[in-house]
């Protein structure tokens, strides 16, 4: 800064002991004068408005309804009499009215009471309570129920007007000290109106002073502006500092936004063409005039995979080399993807004619594509004619070049591995159909030879194991095929048709009846009365209720017991196993449904299929499957089903099925 304004500023603040009063004792009395005069008039003028207000919003509305109230006693005497005379209902139902809007006017004054102050509020509670004590009073003499004899409806009305003139007279009163409060309210206006006269003239007074004391101050308000001109300079020369680091901001947040709805467009599909499109398509018109993207090969060659270019025209013409080897790379695009850094040229003709277009040489530059530390490709664009790439063009391009990168890479091993699922499921399907010829032709040779008479008991017991391992290897087949359809994303096909939840469970009773009580285990199955038919694939649902059965059995020792139960739970029927074996730990319940997976305590038990399968059956219906586990009690497997839609549920006479 400047030595010269720093002096200055140092002479201007510089009092002497004998000046220091001329100066600081004029602008404290101009300040002190102007804030009385802009501050004072303000707060008489909040406090005689608030007042006015409490008068216009509090005081006059209480008025009107304890007036109302007033109006509507007055008047009630009126209909009883008319009522009693008449006996029409038209009266009675005015005195209703009556009594409806005094309820509404109550409601008005205890809102509005408590800001009246205490003496209103009490005589609102004198009031409500003689008004009450009248009000009973005429229902308890029956004036408004019947017509009595006029002798006794005199009789009790003259018993009873002393309530109705007490609640006459405390209206009144609550009247009058409404119009007291607000009368005290007018006189506090009037008062402080006063005031403010008063201190208006002072002011103006005090005003004319300050002007005198403004003149004298002249000199030191000119040397003060001066300092002002020169502070303000220098706060212009900060603010356009300022604006440009704005500009630069804004340019960075803008920056920040395109990368960003960039990456969302380049991640928004897992096509590797349409990837490589939309990188062309963002680079293109947002930071060159056209540009191609290559790629590079296994064997090192380059192949132009995309081309974008502003002029529809002249894109149709780059695209024209799209899928093709490109042929005499520039040493400049080799050196890019050597070094895998961006490079920017000048107006170069061989790299405008790499990217194949006509005209001028342009301005390139080239962004290498790397992933994973391997560089995919490069990016070449073109800038427009005139212009030229700067470092900061090309930096911007390696940033967006890296999204690019990731998106596309993620597209390529998308593209491979739905490959490679395609190519297991054609070996599986072209395996389980080889394997199902032979399996088949062993499967009747060993029931052809168990049908003969001339074979040992021996003999016939390893063609049984024979049977029960074909059978075996048939189901194996089946759970893999299931298997890779689930792990396709594939849901499972189903035949559904209505099914009776009781002949489900007995027919998996039957089917494991031998096998549980060869293994010294207790089967049974729980069908409550009154269910309805399921909406399912028959077999699908027997796969499940079989799988699971089976897993059961691995884990349930001799002695223990195996339950199969049905119930409903609103339209779904939710059937569950449960078993008495040791559990399965809450560690391993998370896993139990992935496909393959076993504990290392069952790796030995079957192939990890059947859980899998049983869920993808389960939700292939829309129901969903769940275990419960507890080491001292076993597991419980429940899944649901849908109910048959318009189906009713049938009465059976006999008790629910125990075996």
């Amino acid at each position: 800064m400047p030595i010269r304004p720093l002096v200055e500023r140092r002479r201007i603040w510089r009092f002497g002991p004998e000046d220091s009063w001329k100066a600081i004792l004029p602008v404290a009395f101009i300040i002190a004068s102007l804030l009385a005069l802009v501050l004072l008039p303000i707060v008489v003028g909040t406090h005689t408005s608030r007042m006015r207000a409490e008068i216009t919003n509090d005081a006059e509305p209480a008025r009107r309804a304890a007036n109302q109230i007033q109006l509507d006693l007055s008047t009630e005497l009126d209909k009883v009499i008319a009522f009693q005379v008449t006996g029409q209902p038209q009266f009675r139902d005015d005195y209703i009215q009556l009594l409806e809007q005094q309820v509404r006017d109550y409601d008005v004054l205890r809102h509005i009471g408590p800001r009246l102050g205490g003496e209103v509020e009490t005589d609102l509670q004198a009031l409500i309570s003689d008004t009450q004590r009248w009000h009973a009073s005429v229902t308890s003499g029956e004036f408004l129920q019947r017509q009595l004899p006029t002798e006794i409806f005199m009789t009790r009305l003259f018993e009873r007007h002393p309530a109705y003139d007490r609640a006459l007279g405390t209206g009144s009163t609550l009247e009058g000290a409404i119009q007291d409060v607000a009368a005290d309210r007018l006189a506090k206006i009037h008062d402080a109106e006063r005031i403010n006269t008063a201190l208006a003239i002072l002011l103006s007074f005090l005003a004319l002073v300050s002007a005198l004391l403004v003149a004298q101050l002249g000199r030191q308000m000119r040397l003060l502006a001066r300092e002002a001109t020169r502070r303000r300079q220098e706060a212009e020369r900060e603010a356009g500092d300022a604006k440009v680091a704005r500009a630069a901001a804004e340019a960075e947040e803008r920056r920040v936004a395109f990368l960003a709805n960039a990456a969302q467009e380049l991640t928004a599909s897992l096509d590797f063409r349409r990837a490589v499109s939309t990188l062309a398509r963002l680079v293109v018109p947002n930071l060159a005039e056209a540009c191609v993207i290559d790629f590079r090969e296994p064997d090192g060659t380059l192949h132009r995979r995309a081309a974008a270019h502003r002029d529809e025209e002249e894109e149709r013409g780059l695209r024209k080399r799209i899928d093709q080897p490109v042929a005499d790379v520039p040493e400049f695009i080799a050196r890019v993807i050597r070094d895998e850094e961006p490079h920017v040229s000048g107006p170069s003709a061989e790299l405008t004619a790499f990217l194949g277009l006509d005209g001028e040489p342009r301005s390139v530059m080239a962004v290498p594509l790397v992933s994973r530390g391997e560089v995919l490709g490069v990016i070449a664009a073109a800038a427009a004619q005139g212009l030229t790439f700067e470092e900061a063009d090309a930096l911007f391009a390696a940033e967006l070049a890296r999204n690019g990168s990731l998106a596309i890479d993620n597209a390529r091993l998308y593209f491979d591995s739905q490959q490679a699922v395609r190519s297991r499921e054609e070996v599986l399907a072209v395996v389980s159909h080889d394997l199902r010829n032979p399996l088949n032709a062993v499967s009747l040779a060993a029931s052809l030879l168990r049908s003969s008479d001339t074979i040992s008991a021996e003999e016939r017991e390893q063609l049984e194991i024979m049977a029960v391992s074909v059978e075996r290897m048939r189901r194996l087949v089946e759970d893999l095929l299931d298997v890779t359809r689930l792990e396709g994303g594939k849901r499972l096909p189903l035949e559904r048709s209505r099914l009776d939840a009781e002949a489900l469970l007995r027919e998996t009773y039957e089917l494991f009846k031998v096998q549980t009580e060869a293994a010294g285990i207790e089967l049974r199955h729980e069908v409550p009365r009154n269910l309805p038919q399921l909406w399912g694939d028959r077999h699908r649902i027997l796969q499940v209720l079989s799988n699971l059965v089976g897993n059961a059995m691995k884990f349930t020792p001799a002695g223990g017991s195996i339950t199969i139960r049905a119930a409903q739970h609103g339209g779904m029927l939710q059937l569950s196993v449960s078993d008495t074996g040791s559990g399965i730990p809450q560690e391993h319940l998370k896993d139990i449904f992935n496909t393959y997976w076993q504990a290392k305590r069952t790796e030995r038990l079957g192939a990890g299929l059947g859980l899998p399968i049983a869920k993808g059956v389960v939700e292939a219906h829309g129901g969903r499957i769940w275990v419960e586990s507890n080491p001292e009690r076993g597991a419980t497997f429940h899944f649901t089903i849908p109910v048959a839609v318009g189906v009713k549920a049938e009465r059976r006479e006999e008790s629910p099925a125990h075996h």
